[in-house]
């Protein structure tokens, strides 16, 4: 597998992109439908697998374009697609921003364990964030923690739905995780577990 990283929108939302055999698996398409489709294509492969880790629109903003123009499953939480429907799960975050609708593949809760492109995928329920955040734990020394994790910091709670204790209730959780396991966050550089337990002051 290959794995490339690369800032969509803004917020510079770090959208993954995994590569396996001409076959791409995308994480948190935040913005930059086209710019993703191209960056995929020009090394030789197609999207087929879209992993949301919540639903804010600085990681879904692009799903559905991806999904209309490739045709990509997409897979997201149950409890945040649901969430979607509602208006105010937007506000406070961008006035006036909509995000256009998708279909979702396969609705998450947590304790699934999926076989993409030949990758074992741990999903990880992480609530506090949003309601329905999920984490992706892939061949059990990558995490994809969405905005529940991030290098020395961990997710915002002050938007609608947020919930500080669950939130670090959910950080607690992936503690468990070996230290080894490198943490890959949707804004900013990537961390590992063991350096977050000793050293992120939000969870002391």
């Amino acid at each position: 597998m290959n794995m490339f990283t690369l800032p969509t929108g803004i917020n510079m939302t770090n959208t993954y992109i995994l590569l396996s055999d001409g076959k791409a698996i995308v994480i948190d398409p935040g913005y930059d439908g086209d710019r993703i489709i191209s960056y995929v294509e020009t090394r030789g492969a197609t999207i087929e697998y879209i992993l949301v880790t919540h639903g804010h629109y600085d990681h879904i903003g692009a799903v559905a374009e991806l999904k209309c123009k490739t045709g990509a499953k997409v897979y997201i939480s149950q409890v945040d697609f649901d969430l979607l429907k509602e208006h105010d799960f937007l506000q406070g975050l961008c006035e006036g921003y909509s995000v256009a609708p998708f279909d979702a593949d396969v609705l998450l809760k947590g304790g699934e364990k999926l076989l993409l492109l030949g990758l074992e995928i741990d999903v990880i329920a992480t609530s506090g964030h949003t309601p329905g955040g999920i984490c992706y734990l892939i061949d059990n020394d990558k995490l994809f923690s969405g905005d529940t994790l991030f290098r020395l910091s961990v997710g915002r709670t002050d938007f609608s739905y947020g919930d500080t204790d669950k939130l670090i209730t959910s950080v607690r959780s992936l503690f468990e995780l070996p230290g080894t396991t490198r943490v890959y966050p949707g804004h900013g550089e990537s961390t590992e577990i063991d350096f977050e337990k000793k050293y992120n002051p939000y969870v002391h």
